[in-house]
């Protein structure tokens, strides 16, 4: 018997306590409004109780639940990318405060950042999973997790030292 794996069924009450205020954050931080991330919590909630109900066993239940939150995420992604955007000229006349200039050029090195990095980065530094749970959500080995991390921050660093250097204060 694997002593990693859990095999009594996770108490849910508890579990919901602990993690719906991170999923929250992760919908929120994915998808604009709170009534989307709601839903989606909502969502990955009852996903994982039929897991449970079907006696699936877990290594980590919460890594498992980002992993559910993450396939929907994308799911609902897919599906936004799919419509067309409305057009609503009042969003148009609305003056947006300007951003700070570091701010942006950080956004812009994560973004240019390949799409499994900048999740691991949101994984591990907005939703603070450890490297098992990562794994988990992720489907991949500690060690890959680990790897991906380490390169993702230190091209980061190449980034932004370089922005740095181009661009004196």
């Amino acid at each position: 018997m694997n002593p990693a794996i859990n095999h009594s069924p996770p108490d849910l009450e508890d579990l919901f306590c602990r993690c719906e205020g991170d999923l929250m954050r992760y919908f929120s931080r994915r998808h604009d409004g709170n009534g989307v991330a709601r839903d989606l919590v909502q969502e990955t909630f009852a996903q994982f109780a039929r897991a449970v109900q079907q006696k699936q066993e877990l290594k980590c239940a919460r890594g498992y639940l980002f992993g559910i939150a993450r396939h929907l995420s994308q799911r609902v992604w897919t599906r936004r990318q799919s419509e067309p955007l409305p057009l609503d000229e009042e969003s148009s006349s609305v003056a947006m405060p300007q951003p700070d200039d570091r701010i942006e050029e950080a956004r812009e090195s994560i973004a240019a950042l390949p799409a499994l990095q900048r999740e691991i980065l949101d994984l591990r530094f907005a939703q603070d999973l450890s490297y098992a749970e990562m794994a988990e959500v992720l489907g991949i080995p500690v060690g890959t997790v680990r790897s991906r991390l380490h390169n993702a921050i230190a091209q980061l660093r190449l980034r932004l030292e370089s922005d740095i250097l181009q661009f004196p204060p």
